[in-house]
């Protein structure tokens, strides 16, 4: 099967073929296009860092991000970066940026954090003293995301702010097979597991009653298995090994070892609950959030200062996956899973949707769109191209859910000359009237 995709500010064109009849030619389709993509996502270089550049370069070749939407700021070479300098430059930054831009990736190293909150955090809603506990206050919660657990597509627009993750690693082969994992998730639907486990380390699984609620009423084994495992007894092994089927892996402690042992499919999530697992690439110390990356994984989460065990700060499997199997990106989903994440840092390659499911069967009568891309219950509205009056004409077309409500379905009939005689392509719209005027 040979998938083309081309994405505009708001559509998503397919051409897709699928064994048709001999004298059956492809139809183009466009599809309403909702979330962050690769259109409507920033890309941050720091400048006269080359690490920063060649991964810039390489992720917008990749997913074909427009050149306008490469920005370059003036960033220090230290971990941490103080607010006043901060506010400075994202001014700037914000004042050049165009309002389409959803989301941004970063693509450096170093700073990872600001103040007391992490880089993507200051990224995403700009420097705010309330997104991080003060120092020597002792533990507190944190300001809450509006994005969490939103059903927000535009958060530029609907909640002004843009969710920002931090894609970097020790050198640029590195950096290159975690974009390449990304790229190759997209629409897969992998048949994996989800692994939630609670360690013996009492302070560091505050989340494991999330972990075993989630097990508890997960219905869609079908789709993702999702696994509680209960290690909290001394002499039980606090990690997972020889792993084939990894899509999401969530443990507490400072170190977890032989993560290397598993296999993490494209587009996988892993992270652990500890103080300063975001606190950049060093070996040292407790164990950052980019090992989780260079043993496999697509994304991860850390905390780049003492966040204590507030389970809040740190990523939900309730919400992660409701969204990921949705069809949303990483990006989306795993900010939309954390309701304090002032502290935290992602990393990854944000644009990574394993469950961006799109499916385009055709004869030489009839259209068949299976999309989890589409959202169901909407009022779309199927148009046929015109080559007399060179418009768009809606058609007639059933329009309806699979039984699990995930795949919205579209059947219509083809509006075309014969194809003996006319050798153009017929083209179609399925429009979302929620969503605006239709483009001509």
């Amino acid at each position: 099967m040979n998938i083309i995709i081309v994405l505009s500010q708001f559509l998503l064109l397919l051409s897709i073929s699928w064994l048709p009849l001999a004298n059956a030619q492809k139809p183009q389709v466009e599809l309403p296009s909702y979330g962050i993509n690769s259109q409507n996502l920033a890309v941050i270089v720091k400048r006269g860092d080359l690490l920063s550049a060649q991964t810039a370069e390489y992720y917008q070749q990749q997913r074909h991000i427009p050149i306008e939407h490469i920005y370059t700021v003036d960033l220090p070479d230290t971990g941490s970066m103080g607010a006043a300098q901060f506010k400075t430059m994202y001014t700037t930054l914000m004042a050049q940026m165009s309002d389409e831009i959803q989301g941004l990736l970063l693509t450096w190293q170093k700073p990872y954090r600001v103040g007391t909150m992490s880089v993507t955090s200051a990224f995403s809603f700009g420097f705010d003293a309330k997104y991080g506990q003060a120092y020597g206050k002792g533990c507190r919660p944190t300001e809450n995301s509006p994005y969490f657990n939103s059903f927000s597509t535009h958060p530029w627009q609907e909640l002004g702010m843009r969710p920002s993750m931090l894609l970097t690693g020790r050198n640029f082969p590195e950096i290159k097979r975690l974009i390449d994992r990304g790229v190759a998730s997209d629409g897969k639907m992998p048949m994996g597991s989800a692994y939630l486990v609670r360690t013996s380390d009492r302070a560091r699984s505050s989340r494991a009653g999330a972990f075993k609620l989630l097990a508890d009423k997960w219905t869609y084994n079908d789709e993702l298995r999702v696994e509680y495992i209960d290690r909290s007894e001394k002499d039980a092994p606090d990690y997972l090994q020889g792993m084939k089927d990894v899509m999401l892996y969530q443990t507490g402690g400072a170190n977890i070892p032989f993560i290397n042992d598993n296999t993490y499919l494209p587009g996988a999530i892993a992270d652990h609950l500890t103080s300063v697992g975001g606190a950049g690439l060093s070996a040292k110390g407790q164990m950052k959030a980019f090992r989780w990356l260079e043993a496999g994984a697509t994304a991860s989460y850390g905390a780049v200062i003492e966040p204590c065990n507030f389970p809040a700060k740190f990523p939900n499997p309730i919400f992660i996956l409701p969204h990921y199997l949705a069809g949303e990106t990483v990006l989306e989903s795993y900010w939309k899973s954390v309701k304090q994440p002032g502290e935290g840092l992602f990393v990854g390659e944000p644009l990574a949707r394993p469950f961006g499911y799109n499916k385009l069967l055709y004869t030489d009568k009839t259209v068949l769109i299976k999309s989890r891309l589409l959202k169901p219950l909407r009022p779309y509205q199927v148009f046929a191209w015109d080559k007399q009056s060179e418009k768009y004409k809606r058609i007639k077309a059933k329009i309806g859910v699979e039984k699990d409500a995930r795949n919205v379905v579209i059947q219509f009939k083809r509006v075309r000359d014969d194809v003996s005689v006319d050798i153009r392509v017929d083209r179609y719209k399925i429009v979302d009237p929620l969503m605006g005027s239709m483009s001509k």
